[in-house]
Protein backbone atom coordinates (compact mmCIF):
# COMPACT_ATOMS: atom_id res chain seq x y z
CA UNK A 1 0.00 0.00 0.00
CA UNK A 2 2.98 2.46 0.56
CA UNK A 3 3.52 2.73 -3.25
CA UNK A 4 -0.24 3.49 -3.37
CA UNK A 5 0.22 6.17 -0.56
CA UNK A 6 3.25 7.28 -3.13
CA UNK A 7 1.25 8.11 -5.82
CA UNK A 8 -2.03 9.77 -4.70
CA UNK A 9 0.93 12.34 -2.54
CA UNK A 10 2.66 12.72 -6.24
CA UNK A 11 -0.65 13.14 -8.03
CA UNK A 12 -1.40 15.93 -4.63
CA UNK A 13 1.82 17.38 -5.78
CA UNK A 14 0.94 17.68 -9.45
CA UNK A 15 -2.48 19.40 -8.84
CA UNK A 16 -0.66 21.75 -6.19
CA UNK A 17 2.22 22.61 -8.82
CA UNK A 18 -0.45 23.14 -11.77
CA UNK A 19 -3.50 24.33 -10.14
CA UNK A 20 -2.21 27.99 -10.62
CA UNK A 21 -1.81 27.25 -14.38
CA UNK A 22 -5.02 26.32 -14.55
CA UNK A 23 -7.13 29.17 -12.97
CA UNK A 24 -4.91 31.40 -14.93
CA UNK A 25 -6.06 29.42 -17.94
CA UNK A 26 -10.21 29.79 -16.38
CA UNK A 27 -9.54 32.94 -15.98
CA UNK A 28 -7.81 33.29 -19.73
CA UNK A 29 -11.54 31.81 -20.82
CA UNK A 30 -14.04 33.67 -19.22
CA UNK A 31 -16.67 35.08 -21.73
CA UNK A 32 -18.09 38.07 -21.01
CA UNK A 33 -16.88 37.44 -16.99
CA UNK A 34 -18.74 33.95 -16.59
CA UNK A 35 -16.49 30.98 -16.40
CA UNK A 36 -16.49 28.45 -19.18
CA UNK A 37 -18.98 25.41 -18.37
CA UNK A 38 -17.44 22.91 -19.69
CA UNK A 39 -13.76 23.75 -18.30
CA UNK A 40 -14.84 24.43 -15.14
CA UNK A 41 -16.58 20.82 -15.15
CA UNK A 42 -13.35 19.06 -16.01
CA UNK A 43 -11.24 20.49 -13.66
CA UNK A 44 -13.60 19.46 -11.31
CA UNK A 45 -14.21 16.55 -12.18
CA UNK A 46 -10.46 16.35 -11.84
CA UNK A 47 -10.39 17.74 -8.74
CA UNK A 48 -13.32 15.26 -7.22
CA UNK A 49 -11.04 12.00 -8.88
CA UNK A 50 -8.40 12.90 -6.41
CA UNK A 51 -10.43 13.42 -3.32
CA UNK A 52 -12.50 10.75 -3.65
CA UNK A 53 -9.14 8.87 -3.99
CA UNK A 54 -8.24 10.19 -0.93
CA UNK A 55 -10.57 10.02 1.12
CA UNK A 56 -10.96 6.17 0.03
CA UNK A 57 -8.03 5.59 1.35
CA UNK A 58 -8.07 7.46 4.85
CA UNK A 59 -11.23 4.53 5.23
CA UNK A 60 -9.12 1.91 4.48
CA UNK A 61 -6.29 3.24 6.84
CA UNK A 62 -8.70 3.67 9.31
CA UNK A 63 -10.31 -0.12 8.86
CA UNK A 64 -6.72 -1.36 9.03
CA UNK A 65 -5.89 0.84 12.32
CA UNK A 66 -9.44 -0.82 13.87
CA UNK A 67 -8.58 -4.56 12.67
CA UNK A 68 -4.86 -4.58 13.81
CA UNK A 69 -6.00 -3.16 17.08
CA UNK A 70 -8.37 -6.16 18.08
Amino acid sequence: MIARDRELLTRLGRVNAGIGEVVLALMAAQDGGELPSAELREVGRALRTLAEDMIVRADELDTTAVVGAQ
